[in-house]
């Protein structure tokens, strides 16, 4: 071998003995992975929980909507007796009538997005309360099965039977938070 060939390799046995230390060093910093899915939508629809915050949010909603329809009725109403009077009011005093109906419509709309977002808001909140009840269920699953990382389900194309730790959550948010406290104040 001469002299070129020689040192060509020692650079090489160099840099391959360098890379193996660098790597050894940068990895024995991270614990070893081992991964875990849950599937939270199955959760927010099947835990007793949110079963019972769904069937109180639908109660609170039938009530809304009721009261929806009875005002939306007497604005109708309303608005057909103004038509009927319009012909033996005065111009002023039917237009005066006209304008205290609209700004009543008006005052009246905003009340009713108001309660049909709390229905929204109902929902978002008995969610959050779920899911931060769930968390430190699955910190204390993941930390007894040795989990380093936790993915939602939707987020995976395939898995391994035994890396679903879906029904052993549900099961302790079951026992942990078996109903929500839901109320439209």
């Amino acid at each position: 071998m001469n002299f070129f060939t020689t040192f060509i390799i020692k650079i090489f046995l160099l840099l391959f003995i360098f890379l193996k230390l660098f790597t050894i060093q940068v990895f024995a910093d991270y614990p070893e992975t081992v991964v875990g899915v849950i599937d939270l939508n199955y959760i927010l629809l099947e835990s007793k929980a949110a079963k019972d915050a769904a069937e109180k949010i639908e109660k609170i909603a039938n009530k809304i909507e009721e009261e929806v329809q009875a005002e939306d009725q007497s604005l109708i109403d309303e608005q057909n007796e103004l038509v009927e009077s319009q012909q033996i009011m005065a111009p002023a005093v039917f237009d005066e009538k006209r304008k205290e109906y609209e700004k009543k419509v008006q005052n009246y709309n905003i009340t009713r997005q108001e309660k049909l977002m709390s229905i929204d808001i109902l929902v978002s909140e008995s969610r959050n309360n779920v899911l931060n009840a769930l968390k430190p269920i699955l910190e204390t699953l993941s930390n007894d099965k040795g989990i380093t990382v936790l993915l939602e389900k939707n987020s995976v194309l395939l898995n391994a039977e035994n890396m679903d730790i879906t029904e052993e959550a549900l099961k302790a948010l079951n026992k942990e938070l078996p109903s929500i406290e839901v109320s439209n104040n």
